[in-house]
């Protein structure tokens, strides 16, 4: 299991590192077109990376809700809860946008216009999920 989580750990840090790289990137190389290719080809590789950051951090808040507690609000409380709602919210609005990419001739200008400006706050989460994700999993492989 430990290089299976390392494996993990690598695609989710380089996924985030792409992201984040093309999320910057893209208005110097855009050509103004309604398409967006690179973005089209690493939507597919974050929908699955998206799915395993929501069972990882579920898993680990579920083992911290499992293990013997005073009560007290501890770093460790912090940070997985937050990963795991963060992950909740990634789901949600990234599927949601995901979906309406998928099929645009089934939506409105207003709301095509809404699903691109969307990207603008699920990018920078999924940099922030997936990169958190990725070293949890290298940490926990590391414990092994």
């Amino acid at each position: 299991m430990g290089i299976l989580q390392q494996v993990l750990a690598v695609v989710h840090i380089v996924l985030a590192f792409a992201v984040g790289l093309n999320w910057i990137a893209t208005p110097l190389y855009h050509d103004g077109s309604d398409s967006y290719p690179v973005w089209e080809f690493l939507n597919y590789f974050m929908a699955v990376a998206i799915l395993i950051a929501l069972i990882v951090n579920f898993l680990s808040k579920r083992a911290l809700d499992r293990e013997e507690s005073d009560g007290s609000l501890t770093r460790r409380y912090f940070e997985v809860n937050l990963a795991f709602y963060a992950s909740i919210v990634l789901v949600l609005w990234y599927y949601w946008n995901f979906f309406g990419s998928l099929f645009p001739e089934t939506e409105s200008a207003a709301v095509g216009l809404i699903h691109l400006e969307m990207w603008t706050l699920v990018d920078p989460l999924f940099v922030l999920v997936s990169g958190v994700t990725g070293f949890r999993l290298w940490r926990m492989a590391a414990m092994r």
